[in-house]
């Protein structure tokens, strides 16, 4: 309350007002949390456990130890990756899946195979390898197949109904052709057959030869017979994976019969609704 307000109070009253001061207050600058400022924080420092390397990591470099992962299978350099954590490092360089994705892009152009990689994969020719769809050449893709045939009416049975099964084997190569049997063998008596390359397959070893071209995942096969010059059948299969770059399995979609000199084309397997008849069923191939 100002000075001349209470000069004007106390001539109104009458009465002697006195005027009243506030007390004085002192501010304080300290407070308890300004004395950590400036201090760091030690932790305890404990002791870093030594590393034990195997005595092969100890003979060889790394260096050395890249040059022997690059003569390895793909699928082997992946197991190797599995031993320690020194060799999922070197199993990761570069150009040790450089020389994978050549071998198995080995039908595309080099300058295309980069473009894409640039473009796609960003620069990794690990995830190339991994992430786009391509044949392996390491294996046997194998297909079970049934279906059912009437037998013969005897006079015991009335009816008989017979399941036959067969199997479809496939093998594919870099350069961009394929041997084929059809056999009701088990793979373990007729891999034998399908060990030779597409030109030194015997004429009597009931093996079809042919080329095939990969799309994408969508992959096209054509076959000529060998006592049929005309007649080629082409097949549209789908490649597909498991698991990340197994690339282990074969959709069939379609199987025709094709005559080069009418132009006609029957159909042998259609599956356009995925879906398998009751009489026939086919079943994907698997890349044993």
């Amino acid at each position: 309350m100002s000075s001349t307000i209470v000069e004007q109070l106390a001539a109104t009253s009458g009465q002697h007002v006195s005027k009243v001061m506030p007390a004085p207050y002192h501010v304080h600058s300290w407070r308890p949390w300004m004395s950590l400022y400036g201090l760091r924080l030690r932790t305890q420092e404990t002791a870093q456990p030594e590393v034990v390397l195997a005595p092969i990591q100890k003979l060889l470099p790394p260096e050395l130890t890249t040059t022997f992962l690059k003569y390895l299978p793909i699928t082997t350099l992946a197991h190797c990756q599995c031993v320690c954590k020194q060799w999922n490092i070197l199993g990761q360089f570069p150009p040790l899946w450089q020389s994978a994705c050549q071998e198995a892009f080995s039908y595309m152009e080099y300058d295309k195979l980069c473009r894409i990689l640039r473009t796609s994969h960003r620069g990794s020719w690990r995830d190339l390898y991994l992430d786009r769809p391509h044949m392996r050449f390491d294996g046997v893709y194998v297909s079970r197949n049934t279906y059912l045939r009437t037998g013969l009416v005897e006079w015991r049975v009335k009816n008989p109904v017979h399941l036959v099964c067969y199997f479809r084997y496939y093998r594919f190569f870099p350069d961009g052709q394929f041997v084929y049997r059809t056999s009701p063998d088990v793979i373990r008596n007729t891999v034998r057959s399908l060990q030779l390359s597409p030109g030194k397959v015997k004429a009597d070893a009931q093996v079809e030869t042919g080329v095939w071209r990969l799309n994408g995942s969508a992959l096209q096969t054509v076959m000529i017979y060998a006592n049929s010059m005309n007649t080629e059948i082409r097949a549209k299969l789908k490649l597909r994976s498991t698991s990340r770059g197994a690339n282990n399995r074969l959709d069939v979609e379609s199987i025709v019969s094709f005559d080069k000199a009418d132009g006609i084309s029957i159909p042998v397997i259609s599956m356009s609704n995925s879906v398998c008849s009751s009489a026939r069923q086919c079943t994907s191939a698997v890349c044993l």
